[in-house]
């Protein structure tokens, strides 16, 4: 049997380094940089979705475009590290912040010092094990644990963990379930995937989490499934929190059920569909076409670039930096759809929908039950417009022509071109110009 370290991460990619930001579980704040109008004053904006759990606590950051490796200092500001387990932080996006810095390379011999440097200040922090690595331009600084391979270990009081590595060379679609629980899908360039499992609550012992949860993998050809299942009469739903961690090659076909958990993706290329029965799903930096569905969770995502379905049961869905086709359908929360380029078809049940499109090539379509629509477009768009709403706001500065009335607009802007349709069944609707 196998001995090997074992590390969790948490992969926050597509960051510029500079003015990083870092909060802990204790003193984190939900804040949102971007204030989105809508149509009437009246109506507040759509709630930001509650963050969900944080998945098992580590540190990655993509050190992809960096100016100089100075920040990196800023990490050694991390307090009560003495659970990194539980470590809950946020690293905001905001490299749309920073107008101007270098494409320089990175110099490896003050990446070495600087790593070192970080190295030392964890392990004055914790008296624990770190690896500080870097891989695929990403600073990985993970807490070790020793266990073996293909089994349950304890490695904390009341902590337990599985992990199970794997070749991945011959393997082009994997499917992975799991009953309950949150997921973390971390793409990669390795030929190797590795999954872990985290459980922590009422249980007393690796032989017991091992009597009562079912870890099958099967792999034919070039299809990977692994099922992940409670055994018959198990409450182990109930008594622990369970966390998976799926780090594959961000080109392997995926697919990714739980069946009552959080899902978090980054760095894909690849998703046929995510779902889960009522969590949160967070994508960043996806490519291609996917499919996505929670029974009544929020979805966010940033940096998506494809085809891609949004499905929600009742929560809020919020996107940014989208090129390509969108589909986002909720049965009751408001929808965000911001930085578009390509197309859109949106479409709540009750709440408001606000979208800023860069530039389209097809349709834009928005429908609300009740609820208000903004629309920030180019002034120079060309389109063909059919809106129906208790009121109208259509910006002056647009070239227009057709018919306009207070609650239809049948017409074009700058002689024609992509159809825009929007419908409130009860709502106003507002078209402003990027300009």
């Amino acid at each position: 049997m196998t001995k090997r370290n074992i590390s969790w991460e948490i992969i926050i990619a597509g960051l510029a380094f500079v003015g990083i930001g870092i909060y802990v579980m204790q003193h984190m704040e939900s804040s949102d940089s971007h204030n989105r109008a809508t149509a009437l004053q009246s109506h507040p904006e759509a709630p930001t979705p509650p963050t969900p759990p944080s998945l098992p606590g580590a540190i990655v950051i993509d050190l992809t475009d960096l100016e100089s490796l100075e920040n990196l200092k800023e990490l050694r500001k991390l307090k009560d590290l003495k659970n990194l387990e539980h470590l809950e932080f946020e690293i905001k996006n905001i490299d749309k912040l920073v107008q101007q810095h270098s494409q320089n390379e990175l110099q490896k011999e003050s990446l070495n010092i600087e790593l070192q440097e970080l190295e030392k200040e964890l392990q004055k922090l914790e008296q624990s094990d770190f690896n500080v690595r870097l891989r695929d331009k990403k600073l990985y600084i993970n807490k070790k644990y020793s266990i073996h391979e293909n089994e349950w270990s304890e490695v904390n009081s009341g902590v337990f963990v599985y992990r199970d590595s794997f070749s991945v060379e011959e393997i082009s679609a994997l499917n992975f379930n799991v009953p309950f629980g949150n997921i973390n899908i971390v793409g990669n360039e390795s030929a190797n995937g590795e999954i872990t499992l985290r459980a922590t609550g009422d249980i007393d012992s690796p032989k017991e989490i091992a009597n009562q949860l079912s870890i099958q993998k099967n792999i034919i050809n070039d299809n990977a499934d692994f099922n992940i299942s409670t055994t018959t009469g198990s409450s182990l739903s109930q008594r622990i929190n369970l966390e998976a961690t799926l780090e594959i090659p961000k080109d392997i076909a995926l697919k990714v059920n739980t069946s009552g958990g959080h899902i978090t993706a980054s760095q894909l290329n690849n998703i046929e569909e995510i779902i889960t029965a009522g969590g949160h799903i967070t994508l960043t930096d996806i490519k291609g076409d996917a499919t996505v569905k929670t029974s009544g969770g929020h979805i966010t995502g940033n940096n998506i670039t494809g085809d891609i379905s949004i499905k929600t049961g009742g929560g809020h869905i919020k996107v940014e930096q989208t090129n390509g086709t969108i589909e986002a359908q909720t049965g009751g929360g408001h929808i965000e759809i911001q930085d578009v380029s390509g197309s859109i078809s949106a479409k709540t049940s009750g709440g408001n929908i606000s979208s800023t499109i860069r530039s389209a090539n097809n349709q834009l379509r928005f429908s609300t039950s009740a609820g208000n629509v903004s629309l920030t477009l180019p002034s120079d768009i060309a389109a063909n417009l059919e809106i129906q709403a208790t009121s109208i706001d259509l910006d002056e500065t647009f070239t227009f022509d057709g018919e306009k009335s207070r609650k239809n607009i049948t017409g074009t802007l700058n002689g024609g071109g992509v159809p825009i349709v929007i419908s409130c069944g009860y709502g106003n609707v507002t078209i402003n110009t990027s300009n």
